[in-house]
């Protein structure tokens, strides 16, 4: 009974031997099988193109174009009939050419908007210096009438084919460049600068056939200032050198105030009939000239402007101080003073 038993545990032991080195032997087998599969997995995912979230309001305004091995996701955000797309949600498409702009239509952004601004902000320019120069001193427009009246209307026709040009000119809403002439042209009578237009074009300067010369019945074109704003604005966003652009801007308005003070300061000393101590000494001879009384006027509203006044007025155009006194009026000072 002994070595039966002894014979029996002994099979025991060899069945759960070879037992065990079965299972071992599954594991390793499953392990090499698991990493096999997910190396195959990720070889899959990576040889796939990626998957693009597609934006309706970028598909339908882009200009990119989408290659046809690229597959896309519809987010479903924009207009239209969902129904028909619900089975195709991942489909290639290719996103429509913009439409290019009508001729006729001007672009802010463009050359020519850029140059027609230059050429307007030199007519407005025109007007703000020589109107009231004309207006103070009559000799200037005696000169050359015939000049200053081509000039007047050339202007004039520069102002007026503005209106057309503003008509015509594109616009930004919610991003985009509008193109089409009737919104356009309801954008233009909406806004201010049409009304600006119109007043500037008044032709009050006809009055002048029965009042005579008066150049300053022109000062509505003085309106169009706001155009010579957007010009400003146009150049300091291109230039390379927008500090040195906003100091040549700020002494040209410090010119033209004191170029307008000068002018109405003469206009004054000649409503006083040049009597009293602050008006400009119109005496016959030099001071006569119209470079001199320009000259002088600009003088004196400079000295106000600076606020430093209470200086002699210079005796010749090129020179700015007076003429050194006489040695004998030097010396009675000294003289008169050691007698005492």
């Amino acid at each position: 009974m002994i070595c039966q038993y002894c014979t029996y545990e002994r099979h025991q032991l060899q069945s759960l031997t070879k037992a065990d080195l079965s299972t071992k032997s599954n594991q390793r087998w499953m392990k090499l099988r698991t990493t096999v599969q997910l190396s195959s997995a990720i070889s899959t995912i990576q040889k796939k193109p990626p998957l693009k979230r597609e934006d309706s309001f970028l598909k339908r305004f882009s200009t990119r174009q989408i290659p046809e091995s690229q597959e896309t996701i519809d987010t479903g955000e924009g207009e239209g009939d969902q129904s028909d797309d619900k089975n195709s949600s991942r489909r290639r498409r290719r996103p429509r050419r913009p439409q290019k702009p009508p001729k006729t239509v001007v672009n802010p952004d463009e050359n020519f908007y850029y140059y027609w601004l230059m050429l307007l902000s030199a007519c407005v320019l025109y007007n703000l210096w020589t109107l009231i120069v004309r207006q103070s001193m009559p000799e200037l427009q005696e000169m050359a009438p015939a000049l200053w009246l081509s000039c007047d209307g050339f202007t004039d026709l520069v102002f007026f084919l503005d209106v057309g040009v503003q008509f015509r000119t594109g616009y930004l809403e919610q991003g985009l460049m509008v193109y089409n002439s009737k919104k356009l042209a309801g954008h233009y009578f909406k806004s201010k600068s049409f009304i600006l237009d119109l007043l500037a074009l008044l032709p009050l300067d006809l009055l002048q056939v029965n009042l005579g010369s008066n150049p300053m019945l022109r000062f509505p074109r003085f309106l169009k200032v706001y155009r010579v704003y957007n010009y400003y604005y146009m150049v300091e966003s291109r230039t390379v050198y927008p500090n040195l652009w906003r100091v040549l801007n700020l002494i040209h308005i410090l010119l033209i105030l004191a170029h307008w003070f000068g002018c109405f300061y003469y206009l004054l000393s000649e409503a006083e009939g040049f009597h009293g101590d602050w008006v400009y000494p119109y005496r016959p001879g030099e001071y006569a000239t119209l470079t001199r009384k320009y000259l002088g006027s600009l003088y004196w509203s400079t000295l106000t402007l600076t606020t430093i006044g209470d200086l002699p007025t210079p005796e010749t155009n090129a020179d700015g101080r007076q003429p050194p006194e006489p040695r004998s009026s030097r010396s009675t000072v000294p003289a008169s003073a050691v007698q005492a």
